[in-house]
């Protein structure tokens, strides 16, 4: 019989041994678990970060691009303003030309008329 006990004290040994073992396999396995989710976390995070990043910088390239449009625009406004008053004052030279061209056509009426009445009063006396 006490045989039988001191190999059932053996067995337990080994029992309490081979679960105590068994725990630190699990214990192990939970730390690659945790250690492989912090790296999947960990480069979530930076795949996440490179994505804003480029998100940030074609946000920026676009806004430059929408300003280097908005100052051509302007220019363009700019110029069409300045061709706009070119052709008001190219009107206003022809209108001045033709008031001038129409002054001297009355004038030479006039000098006519005058020339022709004075053959008429001529001619009456």
């Amino acid at each position: 019989m006490t045989k039988v006990w001191a190999l059932l004290g053996v067995l337990t040994i080994l029992v309490v041994v081979a679960f105590a073992a068994g725990c630190g396999t699990a214990s192990d396995k939970d730390q690659a678990r945790q250690g492989a989710k912090k790296k999947v976390e960990s480069k979530s995070q930076d795949v996440r970060q490179e994505a804003k990043e480029k998100v940030q910088a074609r946000k920026q390239e676009a806004k430059n691009k929408v300003e280097a449009l908005q100052e051509k625009v302007d220019d363009l406004r700019k110029d069409v303003d300045d061709l706009k008053k070119e052709v008001q004052d190219l009107q206003k030279k022809i209108n001045a030309h033709e008031q001038k061209e129409q002054q001297q056509q009355i004038n030479q009426l006039k000098k006519a008329l005058n020339e022709l009445k004075k053959k008429v009063g001529a001619q009456q006396q």
